[in-house]
């Protein structure tokens, strides 16, 4: 598994993630408010690039994976 980091995103602060199963830095979109917080992207054994979502509101983790696509070298992720 590797870990992508985005572009223009603000740490917000670690969180147990359930699903990967360990503590997570979480990063919210710069110039705007955090009501959403996301993991890194991360990279699985078959290239796709995914994240998970907290939200801040609700208090808990969306548990489906959200896909942002193929990982090819010099992926740049971005929010927005």
């Amino acid at each position: 598994m590797k870990e992508l980091s985005w572009s223009n995103g603000v740490e917000w602060g670690k969180i147990y993630c359930p699903m990967l199963g360990e503590e997570v830095m979480t990063y919210y979109m710069e110039g705007t408010p955090p009501y959403d917080t996301y993991t890194n992207p991360i990279v699985n054994e078959d290239g796709d690039v995914y994240y998970y979502r907290f939200d801040q509101d609700e208090g808990g983790w969306h548990e489906d994976a959200e896909w942002l696509g193929e990982y090819t070298e010099g992926t740049n992720c971005k929010f927005g």
